[in-house]
């Protein structure tokens, strides 16, 4: 029963908040992925059984393609924003700062012990 509740449920630790919005983000790509590949298919057989014969083969087909590629670009920057790139630089920068902080602070407690030797 607890399985049938990870979606709606609140996370107290941030681990695992991280977690669910990590898996919210593939999720997405592959809804994502899923309709890219049915919309090709559904117009590329409306290319064919409508346009294929006629006058107007050549736009058509150049539009198709157009949107075709063009979409699939897009589903490559998804990809690699969710798997790839998954982190936000700010959040990245946040984390170098805050190392960065600490070092500093061990630096000082380390200064001020060996003043007390």
């Amino acid at each position: 029963m607890k399985e049938d509740k990870i979606i709606g449920e609140d996370f107290s630790l941030p681990e695992e908040t991280e977690i669910v919005k990590k898996a919210k983000k593939r999720v997405g790509f592959k809804i994502h992925i899923i309709i890219y590949i049915l919309a090709c298919i559904l117009i590329w057989l409306c290319w064919v059984f409508i346009f294929h014969g006629s006058n107007l083969n050549k736009p058509a087909f150049n539009a198709i393609l157009f949107i075709t590629l063009a979409w699939g670009i897009c589903i490559i920057f998804h990809y690699l924003i969710v798997y790839k790139w998954d982190k936000t630089y700010l959040e990245k920068e946040v984390k170098r700062l805050k190392k960065q902080q600490e070092k500093q602070q061990q630096q000082i407690e380390d200064y001020s012990n060996q003043d007390k030797i």
